[in-house]
């Protein structure tokens, strides 16, 4: 009778065991999978940079502007650096990508070239709770390399609009709103070369903005 009560405490402890066992097996087993599988290839990241446009002969003014942040459309609305080839197709590089959104990437670039400039007595960013009186928004409506037989070029085309937070009347608000475009042509076929005429379509693109944001507000406060 003992013995035949102390038989299934001794299978119970078996059972335990096997499962240990199985558990062990599997993480050793599921590890080595992950550790031995093929490395993942190097993915290069770029960044748009270019020489800031200057602006020695215009005087400073005693105002202040607020960076909203810009906004992209859908199909450009990741880090992969996109190239078509047609109006209906895209695609990007496998192993190249932009460090940051393609949005944040243009407006920071924005915002650094027009506290750069000089030109205004304070400019805000989209991280700062300070208020400014003349308020910027942008949208990237395309960006990307455009590829054909013949040439290669970077093309950006964005909108620029501004508004004056002290306009009482809605209506009045509004200063002005423009669209920007420009391409470049590459200089070398390759995901750098396409940074290299990206960054520069956005330095002249980047000055042409700040002169008709420099205009407008220096019309406005006088």
């Amino acid at each position: 009778m003992e013995n035949l009560l102390s038989q299934p405490r001794c299978f119970q402890k078996i059972w335990q065991s096997f499962y240990f066992v199985i558990i062990v097996s599997s993480f050793f087993l599921i590890t080595g999978c992950a550790t031995s599988g093929k490395p993942q290839d190097n993915v290069e990241r770029y960044l748009l940079n270019y020489q800031a446009p200057s602006w020695n002969k215009l005087e400073k003014l005693a105002t202040s502007v607020k960076f909203n942040r810009f906004s992209i459309a859908a199909a450009y609305n990741s880090t992969n650096m996109i190239f078509r080839s047609d109006a209906y197709s895209l695609d990007s590089f496998n192993y190249s990508r932009w460090a940051v959104s393609p949005a944040d990437m243009i407006g920071d670039s924005l915002f650094g070239d027009m506290i750069g400039s000089g030109l205004f007595l304070a400019v805000f960013s989209r991280h700062e709770t300070d208020e400014g009186r003349f308020i910027i928004s942008g949208g990237i409506e395309e960006f990307y390399l455009r590829t054909d037989k013949s040439n290669k070029t970077a093309l950006i085309s964005i909108s620029i609009s501004m508004q004056d937070s002290r306009a009482k009347e809605t209506g009045k608000r509004m200063m002005f709103q423009k669209k920007y475009v420009r391409e470049e042509p590459l200089q070398e076929p390759s995901p750098k070369g396409y940074c290299q005429a990206a960054s520069q379509a956005m330095q002249a693109i980047s000055r042409e903005v700040i002169g008709d944001i420099y205009a407008a507000v220096k019309t406005t406060a006088e």
